[in-house]
């Protein structure tokens, strides 16, 4: 809401009521002589002592409100004129004025302090409306800079995105030339020697070529939004991937969905893949779930294989690492961070590898149970 409507709100109708906002001399002068004439013809002529000192307070209080504690002088004039009055008419100064004074004297400090602290307050508040006037100014200028920023960087990135998307895809078609006049050199050739020389740039080939996948993958982490996922169905359509009779996978994961990105599929896939390659004798993996903690619930991944030294536990995560790309479970990790989920290694070396991704309370639900994958 603007500074000036709120101020607004405050102010009372009508002219007469907005003439007390400010300090006006000349009327005030007006009240004071008023109150001499008072004390004149009713005290002084008349001898009445009491009713017409009420109009003093009046006096006093608007000196409060207009010139804060100065509207002491104005009641110890007033309580003096009244009090040598009453000692020029009866020869005393009575208990009666003498109280009368003092209370004057005492509306004068309170109305007074109020009136400073209040004017005070209210110079605190414009200031400050002020500032936050010329803040959220600028705050507006630099929302539509960064608005304009937004918008050139999205600009920027699809183009740089649709260059990616192109040089890829060229690469990846000279590649597949590449390797296929690679199949057919094994072909031709009998000579051992040379045919070992062609499965190394085959493998480099296949190395080449996942990294390319790799960076597919990782420009497309996060630009979708996070859904819930099913990991049956996932594990399910990995499962019919691999081929007959090499290994088995099982899974208890009945009902079971993540919320995640929806390279989650990917996830899967690279443990499975990383088992194959490194797991030298795998025969079986399993998924399953189970809590862990509170309020996190474990979707465990176990194979029988060789496992995972004690010390790459940690390792097999970083960019790089491995006897590959060393991409894939760099590649998972990031992944599965997007919605605060997180995985580690946590089997025996020796029994088989177990990666226990971690799901934090609000990312994992159990729906209607439907028939076991496993």
């Amino acid at each position: 809401m603007a500074r000036g409507s709120v101020l607004q709100r405050c102010d009372m109708g009508g002219s007469w009521w907005q003439s007390f906002n400010k300090p006006h001399p000349v009327l005030f002068v007006f009240l004071v002589l008023i109150g001499l004439a008072l004390e004149y013809v009713i005290h002084y002529r008349l001898g009445i002592t009491v009713v017409y000192t009420q109009f003093y307070y009046l006096i006093i209080v608007i000196a409060g409100l207009w010139y804060g504690r100065k509207a002491i002088w104005v009641a110890l004039f007033f309580a003096s004129l009244q009090a040598m009055v009453t000692w020029i008419l009866t020869g005393l100064l009575s208990p009666d004025a003498v109280m009368r004074g003092l209370i004057m004297l005492i509306v004068a400090f309170v109305i007074g302090t109020i009136a400073e602290q209040m004017r005070c307050y209210y110079d605190q508040i414009t200031e400050q409306n002020h500032e936050l006037s010329d803040a959220n100014e600028e705050m507006y200028f630099l929302n539509a800079q960064l608005t304009e920023s937004q918008g050139a960087f999205q600009t920027a990135n699809k183009k740089l995105n649709l260059l990616s998307s192109i040089t890829r895809h060229d690469i990846k078609n000279q590649l597949m030339g590449l390797m296929a006049f690679i199949e057919l050199s094994k072909a031709k050739s009998t000579d051992p020697e040379i045919l070992h020389f062609i499965e190394r740039e085959d493998s480099a080939a296949q190395a080449i070529l996942r990294q390319i996948e790799f960076t597919k993958d990782y420009e497309e982490l996060g630009v979708r939004a996070p859904t819930w996922q099913d990991i049956g169905v996932h594990v399910a359509a990995l499962r019919s991937l691999l081929p007959p009779g090499e290994i088995e996978v099982s899974a208890e994961v009945r009902g079971l969905e993540i919320f995640a990105d929806p390279l989650l599929e990917k996830v899967f896939g690279n443990l499975i893949d990383n088992s194959r390659r490194h797991g030298e004798r795998v025969r079986h993996i399993s998924f399953s779930s189970m809590p862990y903690g509170q309020d996190t619930l474990a979707i465990v991944y176990e194979d029988d294989g060789v496992g995972v030294h004690e010390s790459d536990k940690e390792r097999i995560f970083e960019k790089g690492f491995g006897k590959n790309t060393g991409l894939g479970l760099f590649l998972t990790r990031e992944i599965l961070g997007i919605t605060g989920l997180s995985i580690k290694e946590s089997g025996v070396y020796g029994k088989g590898a177990r990666f226990d991704i971690l799901v934090p309370k609000g990312k994992f639900r159990f729906v209607q149970s439907v028939p076991d994958t496993g």
